[in-house]
């Protein structure tokens, strides 16, 4: 039920972050989403540890391997939508496959983690095809080919969003919890048992090179996305009053 709960919230922080025109406000929701889901994670490992000898069901869950598609073989855009997959994942305890034509994905993790990581990465692919829309709309894109602008502004608005994702967890993971500890001690143990847990069932073979030398970069594009995919500068009172609104 905790569970349940927690990704109703985050559903409902994502949603406001998709249903809104302002940026600030959007970035701000799934700052907080991402804030939360980590320390719902930390919250999980602390029950893990205190349940260890009952093994209750709700606690002691069980990995998995779980297959995201990414797109149809091919098609432009695969390859940013991974590196945001991958941004996300990395955020949340999640170890990622990635197929060598950028079709699909592997996460490998526990459930509640895995859930977190698919709704995060669905809002904010929305979010980046929407803004990108909005620009090419403008004009933005001038002479050049609207497909490589788009791509070139979704790289720049996954690595903002990848530096904010980083902060929002580390700020969560820095705080005290009532074990005395900091959320980040409580998570090692447990990044070492999803480790092993991919070791252990992931087939992979080679290395994802991502698309590496599959066109170059326009940085007026780059820098466009960057600037919507980063964080509002927000004081720690106009913190509180999103969070509220969320």
């Amino acid at each position: 039920m905790a569970e349940e709960r927690l990704l109703d919230k985050i559903g409902k922080l994502l949603a406001q972050a998709e249903g809104t025109d302002n940026e600030h406000e959007a970035e701000a929701f799934v700052t907080r989403a991402q804030e939360l889901a980590t320390a719902y994670a930390v919250d999980l490992e602390l029950a893990r540890a205190r349940q260890a000898a009952r093994r209750l069901k709700a606690v002691e869950e069980a990995f998995e391997q779980r297959r995201l598609v990414i797109g149809q073989r091919g098609k432009r855009g695969n390859r940013q939508l991974v590196f945001l997959y991958l941004a996300v994942a990395q955020a949340n305890d999640v170890l990622v496959n990635v197929a060598t034509d950028s079709t699909f994905v592997l996460g490998f993790g526990y459930p509640a983690d895995l859930e977190v990581v698919e709704r995060l990465w669905a809002s904010l692919a929305t979010q980046m095809a929407t803004s990108a829309a909005r620009r090419l709309r403008a004009g933005e894109h001038g002479a050049v080919a609207a497909i490589s602008w788009r791509l070139s502004f979704y790289e720049g608005w996954v690595h903002a969003v990848q530096t904010r994702l980083t902060q929002a967890r580390e700020r969560a993971l820095a705080q005290p919890t009532d074990a005395g500890t900091t959320g980040a001690l409580v998570l090692r143990d447990k990044a070492e048992r999803v480790r092993a847990f991919h070791d252990t069932e992931s087939d992979a073979r080679g290395t994802w090179r991502g698309g590496r030398g599959e066109r170059r970069v326009h940085r007026s594009a780059w820098r466009a996305g960057e600037r919507d995919g980063r964080n509002a500068r927000l004081g720690e009172a106009e913190v509180e009053q999103r969070r509220q609104i969320g």
